[in-house]
């Protein structure tokens, strides 16, 4: 005759069977806050934003906004690198920006 061992594997299976529905519970939460979460992308969230100059704007150069480089247009005013702006519109993906401290028109 044939002698198995007697292996009591019921324990580990229902670990097993544990730890995957634990998975299975993170991973839906997860995914469930991340679907919840207002997106970061679209021109209606960098209006208002700050940001700095890095080539001269007279009146067209860049900035950056956010950790972004983006062209950008002032209102005519020449803008010196390294001045802080504030972005007023966007047209396309270029945006319009003023310096921080210069009041509305």
């Amino acid at each position: 005759m044939l002698l198995l061992p007697d292996w009591d594997i019921t324990g580990p299976i229902y670990l097993m069977i544990g730890l995957i529905v634990a998975f299975v519970i993170v991973a839906t939460i997860a995914v469930i806050r991340s679907q919840r979460r207002k997106p970061v992308a679209g021109g209606e969230d960098i209006i208002g934003l700050t940001g700095t100059v890095r080539t001269r704007l007279t009146p067209e150069g860049s900035v950056q906004v956010r950790g972004e480089i983006w062209q950008a247009v002032s209102d005519g005013t020449s803008i010196e690198p390294g001045t802080k702006i504030v972005v007023t519109a966007m047209e396309g993906l270029t945006l319009r920006v003023k310096t921080k401290g210069e009041k509305d028109a």
